[in-house]
């Protein structure tokens, strides 16, 4: 499997866990293998670690409000 491909499911395992994406490291070339093992170890941990690292910004579920305006 290529990086690309590695990383783009790493990303979506990442998100179908926390509900959020990460952000990315700053360089435009990054190594996307240590980035997506990274990811998966974020899932595993059950802790996201990019917090501190890149400043990833969790967001909090809103769901749908009280009240729906029709």
């Amino acid at each position: 499997m290529s990086n690309e491909k590695y990383l783009k499911k790493a990303v979506n395992r990442f998100f179908e866990h926390f509900s959020y994406f990460s952000k990315y490291p700053p360089h435009l070339n990054f190594d996307r293998k240590a980035f997506a093992e990274e990811l998966d170890k974020c899932v595993e941990d059950d802790f996201d670690y990019t917090i501190k690292k890149y400043g990833t910004i969790p967001t909090k579920q809103l769901g749908l409000p009280k009240i729906i305006i029709d």
